[in-house]
């Protein structure tokens, strides 16, 4: 049995934790893993332990290392292990050499420098006792060059604090003026459903960029962030995208967005005729708080679970049932000029759909340090741009060319609704 605590995950600056085995011949636990930059970085270990022939036991990427220990691990034996180790590190005061860093009994500090290498490295660490069982206190910090708003960060995360700082600063400007639209609109009994839909996709991606930026910033100073906090945007993300979802759908089955034919006034809303899409906005809200809470110490983002993945494809299903109903819509409209808004509709978005896995698909082609930022930054910005394409359409000036936004539209039932 294992007894671990730990603050920060497994790519965090900082992993502090008590371990206590009671295996008693033969013990090791990986810790997690952190990618230094191509600069070198440094690695502060503070322990305190009355247990002797712990190492800390440290790994790369390379072949004959990480990969080495995934692919035979259960036949290693304990001294293979500590051979295949990266580190040979030697005692400034007994010059004795040792795999890994060895800690010694009481209070022991370390400070290890790493050399530059051509290309930023990943590193995972483990714990290992050969003659004994694992018990210590430890904390481990990992360090990147670049001060301040690089140093805690692994290099997969590095850039993020910057760009959710910024949607941030334009999000909050961007809502000022979303709430001077929906007033007029509120003025002048325009205020559809549409409207609040969007309104809920438009704050809960708020929250999601305001709360990272906070997790981003407290993690710049300590390593270890508000790991709840950094929880609750990843989960507002996820509903703000499946609330976008619905809205669509409900676009493209002619909701509003019809003037003959598909269109039907708006849906009384406590008549039931929602429940599927309210059960799509609750079924991805549990897949992500699933995947989050189940998230492993290697695993860096939801993307890198097979929940993860397994969202990303439910999204590409929904994108073709989009692609059905905005297709039934523009056959069944009479309005040229709608059925000509209509396609560009449906290529706007296809487009939002499938930018997020399009993004996961090309990420897996590059550096595992690339991808991260790569899905994140994509997954972000596409979103925003469709955020800003629906407020364009509900705009005032721009909504009688676009949708139908009637006040009294909101009285009786709906066949789109039916027919999902």
């Amino acid at each position: 049995a294992v007894l671990l605590c730990c603050v920060g995950g497994g790519e965090g600056k900082v992993i502090s934790a008590r371990i206590d085995t009671t295996l008693r011949r033969y013990s090791d636990v990986y810790l997690g893993a952190f990618t230094f930059d191509q600069k070198g970085g440094k690695i502060r270990v503070q322990t305190e332990t009355k247990v002797r022939g712990q190492r800390f036991l440290f790994f790369d990427g390379s072949i004959g290392s990480w990969p080495a220990v995934l692919a035979s691990y259960q036949d290693l034996s304990c001294a293979a292990l500590r051979n295949v180790s990266l580190m040979v590190t030697q005692d400034e005061w007994t010059q004795s050499l040792s795999e890994g860093l060895a800690v010694p009994p009481g209070s022991y500090h370390a400070e290890l420098a790493l050399s530059k290498t051509p290309a930023p490295s990943q590193w995972f660490t483990m714990l290992s006792n050969c003659d004994d069982g694992i018990n210590l206190r430890f904390t481990v910090s990992y360090l990147n060059p670049g001060g301040w708003w690089y140093e805690q960060f692994t290099k997969d995360e590095q850039g993020l604090l910057e760009m959710f700082l910024g949607w941030t600063a334009m999000y909050t400007v961007g809502c000022c003026a979303y709430a001077y639209g929906q007033y007029t609109l509120y003025r002048t009994q325009s205020l559809h459903p549409v409207c609040h839909i969007l309104t809920a996709g438009i704050a809960l991606e708020l929250l999601c960029v305001l709360f990272q930026s906070l997790h981003g910033v407290q993690y710049a100073s300590d390593g270890v962030g508000l790991e709840a906090i950094q929880g609750f945007a990843e989960v507002s993300d996820a509903l703000s995208n499946a609330v976008i979802m619905v809205l669509l759908v409900l676009l493209a089955k002619g909701w509003t967005t019809s003037t003959g034919g598909a269109a039907r006034p708006a849906p009384d809303l406590e008549n039931g005729q929602i429940a599927s899409l309210g059960a799509m906005v609750l079924g991805f809200f549990s897949l992500y708080v699933i995947e989050l809470m189940g998230r492993a110490l290697d695993q860096r983002y939801c993307y890198d679970s097979d929940l993860g993945v397994f969202g990303l494809v439910l999204r590409t299903w929904v994108c073709v049932y989009f692609v059905l109903c905005i297709s039934h819509t523009r056959n069944a409209e009479d309005s040229p000029k709608r059925r000509e808004f209509l396609s560009w509709f449906g290529v706007a978005g296809v487009v939002w759909f499938t930018a997020l896995p399009a993004a996961y698909f090309a990420a897996q082609f590059l550096d595992t340090w690339h991808q991260m930022r790569l899905v994140v930054s994509v997954g972000v910005t596409f979103h925003t741009l469709g955020l800003v394409g629906l407020v364009a359409l509900t705009w005032p000036r721009n909504k009688s060319e676009y949708l139908t936004l009637v006040a009294e539209d909101v009285v009786s039932g709906t066949t789109p609704y039916d027919e999902i």
